[in-house]
């Protein structure tokens, strides 16, 4: 009777209905810990992708069916922060002003603004940078061919991955600048 859930996808958790969240979980726990969906559009329901332990990514669109992902790697180019699966439950089951991905609105753009819900301890759900996971995934599978001490340039590495660069091409510019 007290849902604030909306019509439309609005970037948060607690927009989407229980029905469609119930799916994400179930693509979840067959899948991988973590989704991320595209962030707002016109429709009801967001594309998203379920990325395993491995940083794996499959790709579902908004009537959860297999699709394929862009040329980033990703559903889209426009994502919103990554979601546990308990943090889905939470919204799912919760609704209203508790969703967890309160605790991280501000990253896709949106003003603060919550209002208290009366709980103190923070939300279930972790962020899991996909730039440093896939930053580190290619450090490991090319350590032997990688130059000794190129551990120093990470930062930089991260800078050009965060500008558009995929994790090979990036290391491939650190090592033409410094080795």
């Amino acid at each position: 009777m007290n849902t604030k859930r909306s019509k439309r996808w609005n970037g948060n958790l607690d927009s989407l209905s229980a029905d469609f969240l119930k799916d994400v979980m179930e693509k979840m726990e067959s899948y991988g810990p973590g989704v991320q969906f595209e962030l707002p559009g016109h429709a009801q329901r967001p594309n998203y992708q379920v990325i395993n332990n491995a940083g794996k990514k499959m790709a579902f669109d908004k009537k959860n069916l297999l699709t394929g992902l862009n040329a980033n790697g990703n559903v889209s180019d426009t994502l919103s922060a990554v979601f546990t699966l308990d943090a889905v439950k939470a919204a799912m089951n919760g609704g209203g002003a508790r969703p967890a991905a309160r605790a991280r609105a501000p990253r896709p753009g949106a003003a603060g603004g919550a209002s208290g819900a009366g709980r103190s301890h923070t939300p279930a759900a972790q962020v899991i940078d996909t730039i440093e996971h896939d930053k580190y995934a290619y450090f490991k599978g090319n350590r032997e061919t990688l130059p000794e001490g190129i551990q120093k340039h990470s930062g930089a590495i991260s800078q050009l991955m965060k500008s558009g660069m995929s994790a090979e091409d990036a290391f491939g510019e650190i090592i033409k600048l410094h080795f």
